[in-house]
């Protein structure tokens, strides 16, 4: 019922480099893919531990992604939204520089570096492990 700070979901994302963007997908939809054996072994795998969201932590992300548009009114800016929960929720990850095979440090200049498509891999892998399915709601 309650979540402590130090609760994490962990997930993992699998990416290759596929010309000049990323192909990326959660542990689930790999698995489900259609890719056969030797294409598969060209991903890397990312594992990520993210924060468990809390209330205070869902109503502050929701909070900071309301701005004001040309009329004055607030209006919510899903792009901010996914932004800050990103930055917010990851806690590790294992990421490795390919320069010198150090570990990559989370901060707002390395996640601002994302492929779009790993940091989307990422937040619907931890939709997937966080939040029920309306199936599973039904259960």
């Amino acid at each position: 019922m309650f979540i402590m700070d130090n609760d994490l979901i962990e997930v993992k994302v699998y990416y290759k480099k596929a010309g000049h963007r990323y192909v990326a997908y959660t542990e689930k939809d790999f698995d489900k893919a259609v890719i056969d054996a030797e294409e598969k072994k060209k991903y890397t795998t990312l594992s990520v531990k993210l924060y468990e969201m809390n209330w205070g932590m869902y109503n502050e992300l929701q909070e900071t992604a309301m701005v004001e548009n040309t009329q004055g009114d607030r209006q919510f800016n899903f792009k901010i939204y996914k932004e800050n929960r990103l930055k917010k929720l990851l806690k590790e990850w294992d990421a490795v520089s390919p320069k010198d095979s150090k570990p990559v440090p989370i901060n707002e200049k390395s996640i601002g570096m994302l492929s779009p498509s790993v940091a989307e891999a990422i937040l619907k892998a931890y939709d997937d492990e966080a939040f029920l399915t309306e199936e599973e709601e039904k259960k």
